[in-house]
C-alpha cells in the first residue's frame, strides 16, 4: 500500500498558469492559420486580378501636323473649337480601338488638351481590364496608318509623336527636390519645387520598380518619363511630350496668379508683392493672340521699387527678342509687332509700399496702316510704331526732362514745352566708348509721289557727334538724306527731308556719340504728302567750342602700380575743371586684391562723381559712386585691378580729391566665424544661439 506522500509525488496535478499558457498557445495557432488563409486567398485574388483584369487607364499624346490649325482658343475647354476638335479626335480614336484587336477591352477616350505645335493632342484612354502600353501604342499607330476613321482623310498625325504612358493613377510617384534658388511660379507637383537650378530624382512602382534621375538644371514632365530644361518650364513652348511644362496651375504667377493671356484684350498686374528669397521672384505672362495680329500693352500705372525690373519680348522660349527694360520709368504705351510677347517682371525688392504696375493688352493689325500712322509720333504714347536697332550698340530712352548724371538733355520735350510731355533721348549716362543708337521705321508701301519727313532733333554738347537719317530697302541698305554733326546747343532744331523712293523702305535714325556726357534727341516726327518746301525755322549754327582753361581729359587712361599709387583730380588742390573725364586703372599682382584711400574729398554735390568699379573693364561691378563733400570710407576689390572714373559737369567746379591705394592679400576681407558662430554683414562673429532672437548682437542689426 502506498501511502499519500507517494500518490502526490506519482500524479502531478496542472496548474492554472500552465492551463493560461496552453490555452494561448492554442489562440496563436489558430490565428497563425487564419493568416496563412487570408494570405492564401489575397495571393490567389491577385492571381485572378492579373488573369482577368480591372479597369485601366493609359495617358496618351500625339501631334497633327496638318488638316488642323492652332489657335489660342483651343486652350479653353469651354471654347467651340475645343469641343468641335476633342470630339472629331474622340470618334477617331473610339473607330480605330473599337476596330482593333483591343474591342473588347476598350470602353472609351477622353481628349483634355490641346498644345501648340502644330497641335499637341493630350487624351485618355480607359479599358475594362488591363493592358499594357505598347499594345496599346501598336493597335493606334496600325489603326492610323490603315485609315480606319474618316476624319484621318483632313488630318495628319506624325507617328513619330505617339507616345503611351500608364496613367498616374496606376501607380505613385515621389517627387523630391533640392532647389539652390526660386524663381517665377509654386508648383502643384511639390510646394518646394522651383524653375531654379535643381536636380529631380523621380521613382515611381507600376508592376516593377523604375527610376529617372533629372540633371541639375533640369526637371521631370508632371505624366510622362522625360527630363526637361528647368528654363524651358513656363516659356510658352511646350517642351514636354504631356504639355505639363506649360501647365496653368504650374506657372501661374505670385503676382496676380495669371500665365497664359489669350483673347484679343486683357489684364494683367503685379498689385502686390509676393516676398522675395535671397534670388528674388520672377512673375512671367505669356500674351498669346490670333496669327497676323500684333499687341499693345498699356501700364496704366508703374510704381515698382528702384530694384524691381519689366521686361518686354517679342516672341516666347529661347527665341525671344527683349524689345524694352523699364525700372522706375513709366513704359507708356509698348507695341509688340508679333502675335506673341512673354512680360517678366524680376521683384529683388522685400518692400510692401509699391503696388508695380497694372496693365492692360489689345490687338491691332499692322498691315492696316498706312504710311503716315507708321511715322507720325510724339512719343507721349511710347514709341508709337517706331522700333529699336537690334543691331546698334545701346537703345534710345523715352523721358521727360533732362536727367542725372550728365544733364545735357533738353529741358523740357518740344511738344508741350514743359515737363508734361516725352521726348526720346540717346543714354541719358555717360558714355565710355563711341556708340550707335538706331530706331527704325515699319516698312513704308511705295507712294506715287513724293513725301517729306519732318522731325525735330536736339545735339548737345561738346562730347556730341552724329545725327543722321538713312533708307533702308532692297535696293540700298547705306543711303543716306540727312546728316548733322557737332554741338547745336541747348535748342530744339527743325528737320525735313524730302522721301522718294521706288520700293518698300524703312526710314532709320542713327545717333552717334563718343565717350564723354552728350545728347542726341528726337521728337515730333511726321510725313506729309508731296516735296518738302522751304523750311520756316532759319538753318541752326554749331555753338562755339572754345579752348578749355585745363585739360578735361586728363591725359589717361592711368595704369599706376605700386609704389607710384597716389592720384588725384586734375588741378589739385586748386578747381578741377569743367566736364572732365579722367580714368585711373590700379593694379595689384596677381593673387592679391586693392585697397583704396581717399585722403581728401570735396565734389559738387550730385552733378560731379567718382565712379568706383572692381575691375579694369567699364562694365565691371560697381563698387560705390561718391559724390558731394568727404570724408568718404574706403573701398576694397575682389580682384587685382580697380577702375576710378572721374567725371563733372559744365557748372560749378570744387576742390576735388587726393587718393592713394595699396595691395595686400584679402585686405577688408574678415576671416571666417567657427562654425558655432555667425558672421555679421560688417564682418564681426556672434554666437549662433543669439541669430533671430529679437535682440540686434550684430552692430549692423544683420542678425
Amino acid at each position: 500500500m502506498k501511502s499519500s506522500r507517494d500518490e502526490a509525488v506519482g500524479h502531478h496535478s496542472i496548474s492554472s498558469f500552465e492551463v493560461m499558457l496552453s490555452a494561448l498557445f492554442i489562440m496563436l495557432m489558430v490565428f497563425s492559420i487564419g493568416l496563412i488563409a487570408v494570405s492564401w486567398l489575397a495571393v490567389k485574388e491577385s492571381e485572378g486580378d492579373a488573369a482577368l483584369g480591372k479597369s485601366h487607364e493609359v495617358r496618351g499624346t500625339f501631334k497633327i501636323t496638318s488638316g488642323v490649325t492652332y489657335n489660342p482658343n483651343l486652350q479653353d475647354k469651354h471654347s467651340v473649337d475645343f469641343k468641335v476638335l476633342a470630339f472629331d479626335l474622340q470618334q477617331m480614336i473610339d473607330e480605330i480601338f473599337e476596330s482593333s484587336s483591343l474591342k473588347n477591352e476598350y470602353e472609351k477616350s477622353k481628349v483634355f488638351q490641346f498644345e501648340k505645335g502644330s497641335v499637341i493632342v493630350l487624351f485618355d484612354l480607359f479599358f475594362a481590364q488591363w493592358v499594357s502600353d505598347k499594345n496599346v501604342k501598336e493597335e493606334l499607330i496600325q489603326g492610323i496608318e490603315a485609315n480606319i476613321s474618316s476624319q484621318l482623310v483632313t488630318l495628319h498625325i506624325d507617328l513619330n509623336s505617339i507616345d503611351i504612358t500608364a496613367s498616374l493613377s496606376d501607380f505613385t510617384t515621389a517627387v523630391p527636390v533640392t532647389t539652390s534658388d526660386k524663381l517665377t511660379t509654386s508648383s502643384p507637383m511639390t510646394t518646394s519645387a522651383s524653375l531654379g537650378n535643381l536636380s529631380t530624382t523621380v521613382a515611381a512602382t507600376t508592376s516593377g520598380h523604375v527610376s529617372i534621375e533629372c540633371q541639375p538644371g533640369s526637371r521631370p514632365c508632371a505624366h510622362a518619363w522625360n527630363c526637361v530644361a528647368t528654363d524651358l518650364f513656363c516659356d510658352g513652348e511646350v517642351n514636354c511630350p504631356d504639355g505639363s511644362d506649360e501647365d496653368t496651375g504650374l506657372c501661374a504667377t505670385a503676382c496676380d496668379g495669371r500665365f497664359l493671356l489669350t483673347g484679343d484684350s486683357g489684364v494683367f498686374q503685379a498689385d502686390r508683392y509676393p516676398r522675395p528669397d535671397e534670388s528674388g521672384v520672377v512673375c512671367r505672362w505669356i500674351i498669346r493672340v490670333n496669327q497676323g495680329l500684333s499687341i499693345r500693352m498699356n501700364f496704366g500705372s508703374f510704381i515698382p521699387h528702384y530694384t524691381d525690373v519689366l521686361d518686354i519680348y517679342e516672341g516666347i522660349g529661347p527665341s525671344k527678342i527683349l524689345r524694352g527694360s523699364f525700372w522706375e520709368t513709366d513704359p507708356g504705351t509698348i507695341r509688340i509687332f508679333s502675335n506673341l510677347v512673354t512680360v517678366t517682371f524680376l521683384i529683388k525688392s522685400d518692400e510692401y509700399d509699391y503696388i508695380g504696375f497694372n496693365a492692360t493688352y489689345s490687338t491691332f493689325n499692322n498691315s492696316e496702316l498706312n504710311n503716315y500712322e507708321k511715322i507720325d509720333c510724339t512719343f507721349d504714347d511710347g514709341f508709337c510704331f517706331w522700333t529699336q536697332d537690334l543691331d546698334d550698340d545701346n537703345e534710345w530712352e523715352r523721358i521727360q526732362v533732362t536727367t542725372f548724371p550728365c544733364y545735357t538733355g533738353p529741358r523740357f520735350d518740344h511738344t508741350y514745352g514743359n515737363g508734361s510731355g516725352f521726348y526720346i533721348s540717346t543714354p541719358t549716362e555717360q558714355g565710355w566708348r563711341s556708340e550707335r543708337v538706331g530706331l527704325s521705321s515699319l516698312s513704308l508701301d511705295l507712294t506715287s509721289e513724293p513725301v517729306c519727313l519732318h522731325f525735330w532733333y536736339y545735339m548737345c554738347c561738346e562730347n556730341v557727334y552724329n545725327l543722321n537719317i538713312h533708307i533702308s530697302s532692297a535696293e540700298t541698305t547705306d543711303k543716306i538724306v540727312f546728316q548733322r554733326k557737332g554741338n547745336y546747343g541747348r535748342n530744339w532744331n527743325y528737320g525735313q527731308v524730302t522721301l522718294n523712293e521706288t520700293g518698300e523702305f524703312k526710314v532709320v535714325f542713327n545717333a552717334f556719340r563718343n565717350r564723354g556726357c552728350s545728347t542726341i534727341a528726337l521728337d515730333d516726327i511726321s510725313l506729309t504728302n508731296g516735296i518738302c518746301s522751304q523750311s520756316p525755322y532759319p538753318e541752326p549754327t554749331l555753338v562755339p567750342t572754345p579752348p578749355p582753361e585745363l585739360p578735361t581729359d586728363c591725359g589717361g587712361p592711368f595704369e599706376l602700380w605700386e609704389p607710384n599709387s597716389t592720384f588725384s583730380s586734375p588741378n589739385f588742390p586748386d578747381k578741377y575743371p569743367n566736364q572732365a573725364s579722367c580714368i585711373w586703372n590700379l593694379n595689384a599682382q596677381r593673387g592679391k586684391n586693392i585697397q583704396l584711400h581717399f585722403q581728401e574729398f570735396d565734389l559738387e554735390n550730385i552733378n560731379d562723381v567718382v565712379e568706383v568699379r572692381d575691375g579694369g573693364e567699364f562694365d565691371s561691378l560697381l563698387l560705390a559712386v561718391y559724390t558731394g563733400p568727404g570724408p568718404v570710407k574706403d573701398l576694397f576689390s575682389t580682384t587685382n585691378r580697380m577702375t576710378v572714373i572721374f567725371t563733372t559737369n559744365m557748372e560749378t567746379r570744387r576742390k576735388g580729391f587726393k587718393a592713394n591705394f595699396t595691395s595686400g592679400y584679402y585686405l577688408g576681407i574678415p576671416e571666417p566665424c567657427q562654425d558655432d558662430e555667425f558672421q555679421c554683414k560688417d564682418g564681426n562673429c556672434i554666437p549662433l544661439g543669439n541669430l533671430c532672437d529679437s535682440y540686434p548682437h550684430c552692430r549692423d542689426g544683420s542678425d
